[in-house]
């Protein structure tokens, strides 16, 4: 499972473009899907990571676009019209002191222009591009990260509800025995009416606590449904997590908090920010200095002639030209300086992004690995109390049959023990969000738990 799905999450930035062109979703057979399953689902046809793969192809369009001014720009253009041009003559040649020419000409032409040198500034401007299209590739990692947590708690949520459901079944059965026992000993005598009355309150209150985590567990799905992408009238069924180690190792805290500045998308995406700014920079400055161009070009003069109504005369040949040119710009009213301040104080920004971004990075990893480490904490208590509570229940029903117990010990033990398996579900699931919190303040790629 961990195999497919970081297969899935390599190869879904790049098939973004056929990902964003199914908006079909996928119809799910009626079994029982693992996370791993439903996370590479996920992945596929969760509409909100294609407007960020979108961003990521057109910055990787960019880089190609700004790489394409290294190339020469070839274009063919024609030109064609009449003109009558009255052109004044000496007296001495033409009484009137003028003549007319009626020109009919066509000019089609092949032209070249290719920018030699320009001492840095389509270098900057594809570093520039190369570096945005870098952090944009981040951000779609870290949006697939966050997709991955939703996905996971909302996956943990709706076990834990599942398991709910499954502790007041477990619940109302008990109750259900304590009733039959309380009958039994009714009928010998050794009960009251009050006595059974109060073990079917309690049957009661478990049947209704039952409908409850029924109804809660039908969020907690339809919840999941959504957060992964799917139509709401859906229908499958979700793998209980079996992840249930009863201790847990966690690494120092300060190398979670390195590896994390190390592989978190948005340090990755800050710092290429940062990066960027600096080729802009570059860009801006390479503006004071000179560019070198070569433009050719070959044309046809295909046309004919006539002064003052005279015959015709026709031209049909072949020209050429080729032209180096030296530009640089001496006064611009101050443009060129004020490109240069405005990407000094964009990188400046981007340096104070990358800071707020790594201590919100740090404060996450410390929050995250608290919230596990409580979690572990707390499941393993309840493990215990779990235990406990099912012994304390066994031993107060077994009393109440010998009639060394009253018929109160045993409720409130079966209240104890419902609200203690309860509270493990919870305590399962919160662990399994930590883990996944922890993953996701980590920059960590999907794991096998």
């Amino acid at each position: 499972m961990a195999n497919a799905q970081s297969t899935s999450w390599d190869n879904a930035a790049s098939s973004d473009q056929a990902t964003a062109g199914n908006a079909s979703a996928p119809m799910l057979e009626d079994r029982v899907y693992a996370l791993p399953e439903l996370l590479t689902i996920a992945l596929d046809i969760n509409p909100k990571t294609r407007e960020v793969e979108q961003e990521a192809v057109q910055a990787n369009l960019a880089v190609q676009l700004a790489k394409s001014q290294y190339s020469p720009q070839v274009n063919v253009k024609a030109l064609g019209g009449i003109q009558r041009t009255p052109l004044a003559i000496p007296p001495t040649v033409s009484a009137k002191g003028y003549f007319v020419s009626s020109t009919q000409e066509v000019f089609p032409s092949l032209e070249l222009k290719w920018l030699l040198f320009d001492f840095g500034r389509r270098k900057g401007q594809v570093e520039e591009a190369r570096r945005n299209a870098s952090a944009a590739q981040s951000g779609l990692l870290g949006a697939q990260e966050k997709l991955v947590f939703d996905v996971s708690e909302a996956y943990f949520e709706a076990t834990s509800a599942q398991g709910q459901v499954r502790a007041a079944q477990k619940a109302l059965k008990a109750a259900q025995l304590t009733e039959q026992a309380v009958a039994d000993q009714k009928k010998h005598g050794r009960a009251t009416v009050v006595q059974l009355a109060e073990a079917q309150r309690q049957t009661a209150a478990m049947q209704l606590s039952l409908t409850k985590s029924t109804g809660a567990a039908d969020t907690a799905f339809a919840s999941l449904v959504a957060t992964i992408g799917l139509p709401p009238e859906m229908h499958f069924r979700v793998a209980p997590s079996t992840d249930r180690p009863t201790a847990e190792t966690l690494s120092p805290l300060h190398e979670l908090i390195n590896e994390a500045l190390q592989s978190r998308p948005d340090v990755l995406a800050a710092t290429d920010k940062v990066a960027a700014s600096d080729a802009k920079i570059d860009t801006a400055r390479a503006a004071y200095r000179p560019t070198i161009s070569l433009s050719a070009q070959v044309f046809q003069n295909i046309g004919k002639i006539s002064s003052d109504g005279s015959p015709y005369s026709s031209i049909d040949r072949t020209g050429n030209a080729l032209f180096v040119s030296f530009e640089l710009p001496l006064f611009d009213g101050g443009a060129r300086a004020t490109n240069v301040s405005l990407a000094v104080s964009q990188k400046t920004a981007a340096e104070d992004g990358l800071a707020e971004t790594k201590d919100a990075a740090a404060q996450q990893v410390v929050q995250a690995y608290n919230n596990l480490k409580t979690s572990l904490d707390n499941r393993n208590q309840a493990l215990a109390y779990t235990h406990a509570s099912e012994l304390a229940y066994q031993a107060a029903l077994d009393s109440y049959r010998r009639g060394l117990a009253s018929i109160t010990d045993v409720t409130s033990n079966e209240a104890v023990l419902a609200q203690a398996e309860a509270s493990q579900e919870d305590a399962d699931a919160s662990v399994g969000i930590a883990r996944a919190a922890l993953d996701l303040a980590m920059g960590r790629r999907p794991s096998s738990h």
